[in-house]
């Protein structure tokens, strides 16, 4: 039976390494849900396009330029939905704000380490498309700084910290990206 140790309360204290406090949780340190960031940067986008400038990709709006752009959101779903059910089927979830219960490397995972962000900015990527205005490549771009410093890079010192040596290996192994 564990020892456990209690304040004056008798509550188990913040030194008993059973107990999570709210300094040190157990997920990463990111800076928003990944999926704002992305919308985030989209309402941008077409902020910019309306009140700087349109900058359009294209003089006209075509049907191509719409069956395009679904079609990179269609494919951005089919990744995610690839790596919803590779999470499951590691018996982890996806959101950041809980702890990881196992480093998932099969499916997408097997190609890049985050699947779900570039399913993420290729959404950004097709209103470049949708929206006929090159401010959305900007938005792009954005977003990808913004996963990179904010969520990417402490989601990877959160699992090297949680899962060392296995968690290293995987990141020899398949790219951070693409």
């Amino acid at each position: 039976m564990k020892n456990w140790e209690t304040d004056k309360a008798g509550l188990p204290s913040e030194s008993d390494p059973g107990v999570v406090s709210n300094d040190n949780p157990d997920r990463a340190r990111i800076i928003a849900p990944p999926p704002l960031i992305p919308l985030i940067c989209i309402l941008l986008g077409f902020a910019v396009k309306h009140f700087v400038s349109p900058l359009p990709l294209f003089a006209t709006k075509t049907n191509f330029q719409v069956s395009a752009g679904a079609a990179l959101v269609a494919f951005a779903v089919v990744i995610v939905a690839s790596c919803r059910r590779a999470f499951i089927e590691r018996g982890t979830h996806p959101n950041p704000y809980t702890p990881t219960k196992a480093i998932v490397t099969n499916g997408m995972y097997g190609l890049s380490r985050n699947p779900i962000y570039v399913a993420f900015l290729l959404i950004v990527l097709s209103f470049v498309l949708f929206a006929n205005s090159l401010w959305f490549i900007g938005s792009a771009i954005l977003t990808f700084l913004l996963l990179q410093f904010g969520v990417v890079k402490r989601e990877e010192e959160y699992l090297h910290e949680k899962f060392g040596a296995e968690y290293d290996e995987y990141c020899q192994r398949v790219r951070r990206w693409v």
